[in-house]
């Protein structure tokens, strides 16, 4: 891939990741305006309007990058074998959990402060805020973060670019949600994600476990 479609690329995605940051402006103000009954269900109208055209336009494009690239990714695993890959990394991901409760407990760990300011809009906003983080904020990640990462930079079928894929993609996951000592965690959790992807080649698979793992951290 050419250094300028790399730049590109690049940039679109910063793009994207805006986007998915500009659904949660309306959130983040009616944390502020939560008491103005009128107000607060405009924000909700325009949070649902904003948050189905975006992920609409983000599902599109990767069907599109799917269709020009003839990305191995349009031609999932058959069923049975998703079903169980599903399964392993199912078991894979409560190991995780346990490593990561470990880690925190071992090196006293803080609240990332990207935890920090869910909680702080769950106490707000509690129902708002479980359905954006355990349902929308996985289907979008997974549409940006898997899905049209890997169409844009890593869409070869080859194994080592696959391996390169998802450290990339677990280092670019991690550090856009903790740069601190919470990285490894995030950085953890983004190869989990990737490899599911990459290894079923269906993105709701990897959504699944990022839902599974968000609705746990809710409860």
């Amino acid at each position: 891939m050419k250094a300028l479609q790399v730049l590109k690329n690049c940039l679109f995605l910063v793009l994207l990741f805006g986007m998915d940051q500009l659904v949660s402006i309306p959130q983040i103000v009616a944390t502020y305006t939560q008491s103005h009954k009128p107000l607060l269900v405009f924000l909700i109208i325009v949070y649902i309007a904003v948050t189905t055209a975006v992920i609409i336009f983000f599902c599109q494009f990767y069907r599109y990058k799917i269709k020009k690239n003839h990305s191995a990714y349009g031609k999932p695993l058959q069923k049975k074998q998703r079903i169980m890959f599903m399964l392993l990394m199912v078991v894979v991901w409560m190991a995780f959990m346990g490593l990561q409760i470990w880690y925190t407990n071992q090196f006293k760990v803080n609240t990332s402060a990207n935890q920090l300011e869910i909680e702080k809009l769950f106490e707000k906003l509690p129902v708002w805020t479980f359905l954006d983080g355990v349902l929308i904020a996985p289907i979008m990640e997974e549409l940006i973060f898997r899905g049209i990462f890997f169409e844009l930079f890593f869409q070869k079928d080859t194994r080592i670019m696959k391996i390169i894929g998802i450290i990339v993609n677990a280092i670019l996951f991690g550090a856009l949600h903790d740069t601190g000592v919470n990285f490894p965690i995030y950085a953890i959790m983004g190869a989990i994600l990737a490899i599911t992807y990459v290894h079923t080649r269906d993105i709701k698979c990897s959504m699944g476990i990022h839902i599974l793992n968000n609705f746990i951290s809710f409860i």
